[in-house]
């Protein structure tokens, strides 16, 4: 009869914190809407979960600081020169006056460190632009959009949290096996 205790508490216990972990793994995303009062997560503070990451991209990922960096005198230089084909005017044709445009352009936008023009650059990109960019896309979006987005970009660390809870739950079995002698 010990040696059974050996085996059931181990299993119990796997099954207990596997389920326990799975079951919040899932209130995290549901119920979508409200019963007896419980929400999930996700659906309940949406619109703040919004604000939260689009103030962190703003702040620290994407910022018209960030994206000055991106713009050097080479990337503009390309990105004129793509504009002058695709945009073919018979006086662009004329090889004097596309240099002169693009020459003109440059010393417009780049600074003397070859990176876009700051005033410029937030001229058009204010500070919260990014902002308001990702909050209303993670507005925009359905739940059930929004927990796969969630579940790809955590890729294999919810199954993780899951199997983490069994393995607890296991050696916590084990032990009260023992405490139990």
């Amino acid at each position: 009869m010990d040696v059974l205790r050996f085996i059931v508490y181990p299993i119990v216990g796997s099954f207990l914190g596997f389920i326990t972990n799975f079951i919040a793994i899932k209130l995290l995303f549901r119920p979508k809407k409200k019963v007896l009062g419980i929400q999930g997560l996700l659906p309940k503070r949406k619109s703040e979960i919004a604000e939260r990451a689009g103030r962190i991209v703003n702040d620290y990922l994407v910022n018209s600081e960030e994206i000055r960096k991106q713009l050097d005198k080479e990337k503009l230089a390309a990105a004129i020169d793509r504009y002058i084909e695709n945009n073919r005017t018979g006086i662009l044709d004329i090889p004097i006056l596309k240099g002169t445009l693009k020459k003109v352009a440059l010393a417009m936008l780049i600074d003397r460190d070859g990176y876009f023009k700051r005033k410029v650059l937030e001229s058009f990109i204010d500070r919260g632009m990014v902002l308001k960019i990702v909050q209303q896309k993670i507005n925009e979006f359905d739940i059930g959009a929004l927990e796969k987005l969630v579940k790809s970009a955590s890729g294999p660390e919810i199954n993780f949290i899951i199997l983490s809870g069994a393995c607890l739950g296991f050696v916590i079995g084990l032990t009260q096996a023992f405490i139990g002698l």
